[in-house]
């Protein structure tokens, strides 16, 4: 079973709030452009509100979570995981990485990423920006999502899935994009209460593993 984290709400700052007050003080704070920080709502909501979809973004707490969520748990090691983000980028992320439990880690470890293309930048890559689109990477891979509209199914129903990615939804609010959308084979529920991604993982790697 191979986990991929659709429309993640991580993204380096948009140049068009580059030049927001919240986000120079906070980019000057720690010594950086800002087009080199990551959005987080909890540092750039004032100037989030002229961004487009602004409550779907600006969380990689949430992508942090998930991706210690399925890391932490050494049978689900096996395989890389993949993270597509708001704005359409493919990362990889090799079962092997050991992602800080630190948050503030964890920011600057995936800033370092956004910007280099890959962690590290000599040798084989931890972490790695891919290039690929999702459309490319679903045409081996069919893509089921775990959506509460979805129709409600045994999380053990997924665990004989072959060939098939499985997809959570990795940001605050609202429904998945018309990209994510149009490539996914399936949506199915496993829960009948709404779950928080983690969450979705946890049951999911608990009756798969």
């Amino acid at each position: 079973m191979r986990f991929v984290l659709v429309d993640s709400a991580l993204e380096l700052v948009p140049k068009e709030i580059a030049k927001h007050p919240a986000v120079v003080k906070n980019a000057k704070k720690r010594n950086k452009r800002a087009e080199e920080t990551l959005l987080d709502v909890s540092l750039h909501h004032s100037a989030m509100k002229k961004l487009k979809e602004s409550w779907k973004r600006g969380r990689p707490d949430i992508v942090h979570m998930c991706l210690l969520t399925i890391l932490s748990d050494p049978l689900v090691k096996r395989d890389e995981v993949l993270v597509h983000t708001y704005d359409s980028k493919i990362i990889r992320v090799d079962p092997t990485t050991r992602i800080p439990k630190n948050y503030n880690r964890f920011v600057a470890l995936i800033e370092r990423l956004l910007v280099d293309g890959k962690v590290p930048s000599g040798g084989k890559p931890l972490l790695e920006v891919t290039g690929m689109t999702l459309a490319e990477l679903t045409q081996k891979n069919r893509l089921v999502l775990l959506d509460e509209k979805g129709e409600l199914v045994p999380p053990k129903a997924l665990c004989a899935l072959e060939d098939c990615l499985i997809g959570v939804g990795a940001y605050p609010h609202g429904d998945f994009s018309d990209e994510v959308k149009s490539v996914s084979w399936a949506r199915y529920s496993i829960a009948s209460a709404t779950l928080e991604a983690h969450q979705a993982l946890c049951r999911l790697i608990a009756h798969c593993y």
